[in-house]
């Protein structure tokens, strides 16, 4: 009986570090992106729709930025955003800087702060969160 007790807890705290190591390896990658990557200027070339939906609301419309830049080789390269966008936050034509690797040029990515650290820090904040929240509750199972 004593182990279904803290069961809640070491699951819940279970979340919280795969959330954190989640967070930590997108941190890192993004790290060594800016440490091995070369910079280039890039352009917006389209911005395009997407249609997402989440259970119990109703569907927004989310915009991928496609963007296209040249390589300190000469070689043209597009690629489309991972990171949504709000229809007004980027325009065709607009200029962004853009981090790719020499030997991987397709790996490139727009280097704002939300391409680069925004999902790192949204993983690691909420796996801290709930690892507190763990606490809590092995706190409460201890006293029981």
């Amino acid at each position: 009986m004593r182990f279904l007790r803290y069961f809640v807890p070491l699951l819940i705290l279970l979340i919280g570090i795969v959330f954190v190591s989640f967070g930590y390896r997108h941190w890192h990658n993004s790290y060594q992106l800016l440490q091995t990557s070369t910079v280039s200027e890039g352009e917006i070339i389209s911005v395009d729709p997407f249609m997402s939906s989440a259970a119990g609301k109703s569907s927004s419309l989310q915009y991928f930025p496609k963007v296209a830049f040249t390589t300190a080789t000469g070689k043209q390269v597009e690629f489309q955003s991972t990171v949504t966008r709000r229809a007004d936050h980027y325009k065709k034509g607009d200029r962004v800087r853009v981090l790719y690797r020499l030997d991987d040029p397709q790996t490139a990515v727009i280097g704002s702060f939300n391409d680069l650290w925004m999902l790192a820090l949204i993983f690691m904040i909420s796996g801290v969160l709930v690892i507190v929240l763990s606490g809590w509750f092995f706190r409460r199972a201890r006293r029981t």
